[in-house]
């Protein structure tokens, strides 16, 4: 894909300056936009896109796309030269118009994320010294490694249906697996003392699934306590325990994660983490139904496993989610540093590690049934409990489940076997 960076900011309170180049930054010829044009739209973002009974979002990416293109339709002229090879639009806006919704820009037609090939926009995090968005495609030769995280603390609400959204990814990705690695605790410091057992960048992605809010005019990302209770950990939090890892994606699939507070002025917590080294982050404009969340995860995972570039990966996601009819699919953004990430690995690769041991926990009558990794729900506290036993660092020498009979004891036995796949798995019957 071609990439058109479009670079924007406010030149005092009238005018904005937009530059737009493909691979020359020197070939760029500034121009000002009138900041009145949009201004009502600015205002309004606020009451008519980010609430629950907003304007046609085409009109309003209609609007967006119509300020940028100008009366001498500059930037439609721009897009008709690479258009069949699919186009990365990468908006580098600060303050105000980086809160604008971006996404949903609109050619009077479609939306561009409809077109075929996709027209993708994403948000270009720049410094000072960043001239241009550098593609980087080293895909490889094997499964796709994810590290999922889902945070639910005891007295947060509504309670997230986290497993859903795991059995929906290992669903989507039957063709083309990837592995699947689970931090089941919630705890930032547990991810962390994860992280430090695989060799530095071993995941592709971290996925972190919870709640996110603003607390003390920053953005935070809800974790657990080593007791499940809140923590609101930062994205220098986050940072700081993922600096074992460099993953080429880390998807916030939380509320707001994506959302910058005070029209703007205070940065997404998404782009907090780009800013703290971060390659590239997805996560949420505002609130997002669970099940567009899981529909998500499912639709980028199906791509990103099967060797589809990211941003194409993330184009297909938007269109399966408007084919879907998801009220939240536009709420979606990736936010990018220098580096553009490509496919993650390769198509046609090494096969998948070994799947879940839960078939091999059968009694000598072949009547025990113990539930897939894509069917078990519940028990988090009992797993949480069991696998803090059994961390290398523990004291304990091992775990004891009792309880009469049928009532699960043999899946979470096999669900712990699932998460320590580094242990030696011994069946006594």
């Amino acid at each position: 894909m071609k990439i058109l960076h479009l670079d924007l900011k406010p030149v005092g309170d009238q005018y904005a300056e937009f530059c737009f180049f493909w691979d020359n930054p020197n070939d760029c010829q500034p121009r000002q936009l009138p900041l009145a044009e949009i201004t009502e739209l600015i205002q309004k973002a606020e009451t008519d896109y980010y609430t629950r009974l907003p304007e046609d979002y085409a009109k309003t990416g209609q609007a967006l796309y119509n300020w940028l293109d100008g009366s001498d339709r500059n930037l439609q002229r721009e897009i008709d030269k690479h258009w069949r090879e699919g186009i990365v639009l990468a908006i580098a806006a600060t303050e105000k118009l980086a809160h604008l919704p971006w996404e949903i820009l609109h050619d009077d037609k479609s939306f561009l994320v409809e077109r075929r090939p996709a027209i993708i926009p994403i948000r270009w995090v720049k410094d000072d010294n960043s001239k241009q968005l550098t593609l980087e495609h080293q895909p490889a030769n094997r499964a796709l490694n994810v590290l999922f995280m889902a945070t639910s603390p005891l007295g947060i609400e509504p309670e997230l249906d986290f497993e859903a959204e795991e059995a929906q990814v290992l669903s989507a990705t039957k063709r083309e697996p990837l592995s699947l690695i689970v931090e089941e605790s919630g705890c930032l410091t547990e991810l962390g003392s994860l992280v430090e057992y695989y060799k530095k960048d071993y995941f592709d992605v971290i996925h972190l699934t919870g709640h996110a809010t603003f607390r003390d005019e920053k953005p935070c990302f809800l974790t657990e306590t080593e007791l499940g209770e809140a923590e609101y950990s930062s994205a220098e939090d986050i940072a700081t325990e993922l600096q074992f890892q460099q993953p080429e994606l880390i998807f916030l699939s939380g509320c707001n994660t994506g959302y910058s507070r005070d029209a703007g002025a205070v940065p997404s917590m998404a782009e907090a983490l780009i800013k703290e080294g971060a390659t590239a982050v997805l996560g949420w404009g505002q609130q997002v139904l669970d099940t567009d969340a899981t529909a998500t995860a499912a639709a980028l995972y199906k791509e990103l496993s099967a060797g589809t570039e990211l941003t194409k990966a993330v184009a297909i996601t938007y269109q399966v989610l408007l084919n879907n009819q998801a009220r939240d699919w536009h709420l979606l953004r990736l936010y990018v540093a220098e580096t553009l990430p490509g496919a993650l690995v390769e198509r046609g690769r090494k096969p998948v590690p070994r799947a879940s041991v839960a078939q091999e926990f059968l009694d000598p009558e072949k009547k025990l049934r113990v539930a897939t990794r894509e069917t078990f729900v519940g028990r988090r506290r009992q797993l949480q409990n069991c696998l803090r036993a059994l961390k290398p660092y523990s004291e304990k020498i091992g775990v004891l489940i009792h309880g009469m009979g049928g009532l699960g004891k043999s899946t979470i036995a096999a669900r712990l076997c699932d998460r320590l796949s580094e242990h030696e798995t011994i069946v006594w019957s």
